[in-house]
C-alpha cells in the first residue's frame, strides 16, 4: 500500500459526507469506481448465503416512466442490470418508514413488468432485486409488539414463498431490507461488528462504513479499510466531498431530510396527543356514565 493511501486510514471521519444520505450514497456507488458497488452487493448476497455473484453490472436511468399521467413518478437511488438482465434497485432511506414496504413492493413490480420484451417467454424473464437500507425497522408499531416477531434484525431477506412448508414460489422477486440503526446500536453495544446478523465480514465491514457517524469505535472503521475496495470507497468519499459544488449540494439535501424529518415527527406527535386525549376523554364520559347510573 502507498504513504497516500495509507495515510487515509487516519482520515477526520466527521469531515466525511454521510453516505446514509441519499445524495451521497448515489454519488459513491455509481459516479465512482464500479467495483465499488459490484463489491457491496456481493456482501449483501453472501450475507444470506445466496449463491450469486457479480462480476460486472451497467448502471441503468433511476427514473421509472409513469404508467399515467396521474401517476407518481419513481426514482431509484441507484438501478443497475447484471450481464444475464437480473435488475437491481438500490434505495437509501432516511426517512418515510411507514410506506416503505409498499412503495419496494411497487417498485420492484414497475421495473420487474418493463423487462419482458415483446414474444419473449414469461418463463425467461429474469428476476428483479431490491435492496432497501432503512434507517429504523420497516415493522409497524403492532408487529414490534408481537412477541413472535424478531427485534431488531440487521437483514431481512424476503421471497415469495409456500406459506406451509416455506418453499421458495419463484425467484422473480427477492426483497432485502437493511436496518442500518439497528446495526450501529449492535456494534456499539458489541464494540465489534462481529454480530448474530451480520455473518458476512465483508457486509459488516461496508455497513460500518456506511453508518460511521453513529459508530462509536472509530478503529472499526480503520479496521474496515484495510479492505481495497472499502479503503477505495473512503478516499473517493473524503476526494468528493472536497468539492465546493458537491458539499452544497449534499448540505441542500441534508437540511431536506432534516425538516421533513421533523415534520414527519411533529405529524407524528400530534396524531399521538389527539389519540391520548381523545382516549382519555372515553374514559372520562364512562365515569360520567357510571355516576350518572348510580
Amino acid at each position: 500500500m502507498d504513504k497516500t493511501n495509507a495515510s487515509l486510514i487516519d482520515i477526520d471521519y466527521s469531515q466525511l459526507m454521510d453516505l446514509r444520505i441519499d445524495y451521497a450514497f448515489k454519488l459513491l456507488f455509481t459516479k465512482g469506481n464500479p467495483r465499488l458497488l459490484i463489491s457491496l452487493l456481493n456482501a449483501i448476497f453472501a450475507n444470506k448465503k445466496i449463491p450469486r455473484v457479480i462480476n460486472s453490472l451497467e448502471v441503468k436511468n433511476p427514473y421509472l416512466d409513469k404508467e399515467s399521467s396521474d401517476d407518481k413518478l419513481s426514482i431509484l437511488d441507484i438501478r443497475a442490470e447484471l450481464d444475464d438482465g437480473t435488475a437491481i434497485l438500490v434505495e437509501m432511506h432516511m426517512y418515510g418508514l411507514g410506506e416503505l414496504k409498499a412503495k419496494t413492493i411497487r417498485s420492484w413490480a414497475r421495473v420487474f413488468g418493463k423487462e419482458l420484451e415483446a414474444g419473449q417467454r414469461y418463463a425467461l424473464q429474469p428476476p428483479t432485486i431490491t435492496i432497501a437500507f432503512t434507517n429504523g425497522t420497516i415493522e409497524s408499531l403492532e408487529d414490534i409488539n408481537n412477541p413472535g416477531m424478531a427485534r431488531g434484525k440487521i437483514h431481512r431477506h424476503c421471497m415469495i414463498m409456500d406459506c406451509e412448508d416455506f418453499t421458495v414460489f419463484t425467484d422473480a422477486l427477492e426483497l432485502h431490507y437493511i436496518d442500518m440503526k439497528a446495526f450501529a446500536k449492535a456494534v456499539n453495544e458489541a464494540n465489534s461488528i462481529h454480530i448474530d446478523d451480520t455473518e458476512e465480514a465483508m457486509f459488516a465491514k461496508w455497513l460500518s462504513v456506511i453508518t460511521q457517524a453513529d459508530i462509536t469505535n472509530k478503529s472499526i472503521i480503520k479496521d474496515a479499510c484495510k479492505e481495497e475496495a472499502i479503503l477505495m470507497a473512503v478516499s473517493t468519499l473524503q476526494m468528493q466531498g472536497e468539492d465546493k459544488y458537491t458539499r452544497e449540494a449534499y448540505a441542500r439535501r441534508q437540511d431536506e431530510i432534516w425538516f421533513h424529518n421533523k415534520a414527519m415527527y411533529e405529524r407524528d406527535e400530534y396524531k399521538r396527543r389527539a389519540e391520548q386525549a381523545e382516549a382519555e376523554n372515553e374514559e372520562l364520559r364512562k365515569q360520567i356514565a357510571i355516576l350518572q347510573a348510580n
